[in-house]
This record gives C-alpha cells, sequence and structure tokens, in this order.
C-alpha cells in the first residue's frame, strides 16, 4: 500500500510518515521546494527511510500532485498556514486544499484525510459544561475568532465541496492543541501570554490536548480503518487538565511561570471594556479581547474522544503526565511504537 502525504516536514507530520511507515506502507512526501527534509529523515529513520519517497513541489500545482499521487490510495492532508493574516492563511490553506483534492479525485484515490482543527467548533453559544462532541455545530461567525479558526473553517467548507462535486471519500479530523517536545504546553487555552507574564483567564476551563504521536496515531487510522468515509473524528487525549492545574504542574516541575488570574465571571466584561477602547482608540490596542472570541476559547466545556476510540480503534498511549514531561524536557520518543493498529 502507498499513501501520500503533504506536511511531512513539520511537527506533526514527520511524525505520522513514521507510523506510516512502521506499519509497512510506502509514504510519498509532497514538500515545498524550500523544505529541509533532514528533521523528517532523522524521525523516519535509516531503517524505515527506503520506503519514504520525498517529492517537491508546490501544493498549487495541481499536475504535479496528481502525478505524485500515481500508485497511492489514500492523500493525508497535513499542510496548512499555522499564523499570519487572513488572505495568507487562506491562500496557505484554504486554495491548496482545493487543489490537492481535484487532483486526488482525477487520479481515483480511495479516501482524502483532511487535518483540520477542533476550534472550528461555534462555541460561543454553548453553555459551561456542555459537552463538545463531533455532533457540535460550527462556528457561524470565524471571522469573529482570529484568523486561523475561519481558515479551518473555510478549508473544511471547501473540502466538502470538493468531495461532493468529485464522489472523494472525504474523512476529517479535528486535533485539539497539539503539544510536544519543542512545542511546550502553555498555549491560547490557558489565557493571554503578555511577554513574561501569563494572563490566566478562568481557571477550571478542561484544556483540549493531544500529545503529538498520539495525534499522528490517530491520524493514521483515519486513513487505514474500515468504513469511516464522511466521517469527522475530534482529537484529543484522555485525562486532560485543566488551566489552573497545567499551571500548577508547571511549577511543581520547576518551570518560571509568571501569572496573573482573571475570574471567569470577570473575563466578558474585561472584554467588552477593551474591544470598547480599541475601537474608540482606533486600534491604539490591537484587538487580541473581544466578548466572541472570549465566549468562545476560554468557556468550561466537556470533551469526548469516544468516537475516534470506537470508530478508528484508537488509544492515546502517551498519557498525559508523560506528554508534559516530553514537552518541556524537548524529549522526543526513540521509537514511536505501534498504536492503534487494526
Amino acid at each position: 500500500m502507498s499513501v501520500l502525504v503533504t506536511g511531512a516536514t513539520g511537527f506533526l507530520g514527520r511524525r505520522l510518515v513514521r507510523l506510516l511507515r512502521e506499519d509497512g506502507v510506502d509514504v510519498c512526501c509532497l514538500v515545498r521546494p524550500s523544505s529541509d527534509v533532514e528533521p523528517l529523515r532523522r524521525t523516519v529513520g535509516n531503517d524505515l527511510w527506503n520506503g519514504v519517497d520525498v517529492r517537491a513541489a508546490e501544493l498549487s500545482n495541481e499536475e504535479a500532485c496528481r502525478e505524485a499521487m500515481t500508485g497511492c490510495s489514500v492523500v493525508y492532508h497535513v499542510a496548512a498556514g499555522l499564523g499570519g493574516s487572513t488572505s495568507t492563511l487562506f491562500l496557505s490553506s484554504v486554495v491548496p486544499t482545493r487543489t490537492v483534492m481535484r487532483a486526488a479525485a482525477d487520479a481515483n484515490l480511495q479516501r482524502f484525510v483532511l487535518v483540520s482543527s477542533l476550534g472550528v467548533y461555534g462555541t460561543s453559544t454553548m453553555r459551561a459544561g456542555d459537552l463538545l462532541d463531533e455532533q457540535s455545530p460550527i462556528d457561524p461567525y470565524p471571522h469573529l475568532r482570529d484568523p486561523y479558526t475561519y481558515s479551518k473553517v473555510m478549508q473544511e467548507r471547501a473540502a466538502r465541496e470538493v468531495s461532493k462535486e468529485t464522489g472523494l471519500p472525504l474523512v476529517i479530523v479535528r486535533p485539539g492543541v497539539i503539544i510536544g517536545p519543542g512545542r511546550g504546553v502553555l498555549s491560547a487555552r490557558v489565557g493571554l501570554q503578555l511577554g513574561p507574564l501569563m494572563v490566566r483567564m478562568g481557571g477550571t476551563q478542561t484544556l483540549p490536548y493531544t500529545y503529538v504521536d498520539n495525534c499522528a496515531s490517530a491520524i493514521r487510522q483515519a486513513g487505514l480503518a474500515d468504513g469511516v468515509e464522511g466521517e469527522v473524528f475530534n482529537l484529543i487525549d484522555d485525562d486532560l487538565p485543566t488551566a489552573k492545574g497545567l499551571l500548577r504542574m508547571c511549577k511543581c516541575a520547576g518551570e518560571k511561570v509568571t501569572s496573573v488570574w482573571v475570574p471567569r465571571q470577570l473575563i466578558q466584561p474585561m472584554a467588552g471594556t477593551y474591544d470598547w477602547y480599541h475601537r474608540w482608540s482606533r486600534g491604539q490596542l490591537p484587538g487580541v479581547l473581544t466578548p466572541y472570541r472570549t465566549a468562545s476559547i476560554w468557556k468550561p466545556l466537556r470533551y469526548t474522544n469516544q468516537k475516534a476510540k470506537d470508530r478508528l480503534r484508537w488509544q492515546p498511549d502517551v498519557s498525559f503526565d508523560e506528554a508534559f514531561r516530553r514537552s518541556l524536557n524537548g524529549v522526543e520518543a526513540d521509537h514511536l511504537g505501534n498504536r492503534g493498529r487494526i
């Protein structure tokens, strides 16, 4: 069996390639001409590298994408923009997705796995304590959140349109916040990072995190498991911490984290005042704190990964305690192991 992986040189992509090679799957890695392939080679290892075919091409080149897919049965589309303006992220995520999917449809591939984000859900209207699962609604106003959220919602919309037009079987996976060596554990889900100061927003909210190796294992299964075409899977780990619990873990581990606390009942009034001043002052303060965004990102919700466990036959084998240790220490696992195999 052969598959194609975009974004293979990235933080998540190179671990996915390693797991696929451990399963004996041949992998064609479609990378940008400017990509550094050495981290991918080190992650995969010399023993498995002979089953990896690296091809340099822009994802906007449909013909090059189609040629790279020759002999493949599944595409894992991991590549996406992570930062920048709305227009930049649209051009780096939404447009290439259409191109790669049309090439996959022309090549008669069996399945297209799109790596999206848990952030696409419309959590602003959910109540504290509600369960977020695959049936939860997509954010109807992603442009009010941030450029990344908007790009992922639009990317999913584009993927569904192409799938419907061409008949290409589509599977969407929505990872939570991906942590791991080199990325640390603090994120916007905890609060606002202002230089060395972490402004903890609330604290009782559960953090929808997934360790990079666990996430890669689930994504691998999304391309190999039987009968999951047309499905969506949320990818988060077990035993998730709260925001205040994570900061406590950091301090116990000797991390120098300076934080101040904004109680949950004060977040919305503070966001309203901040947003008013942002508009009144014509942008003297950046528009990072709005009522809509705060209602979406720091609400205490419940999360489930049961569908991924049941349908993909997946388990997040790396515990959160171990994921926390590896993320802080920059420890890479020597062998990713045979997690979640069918």
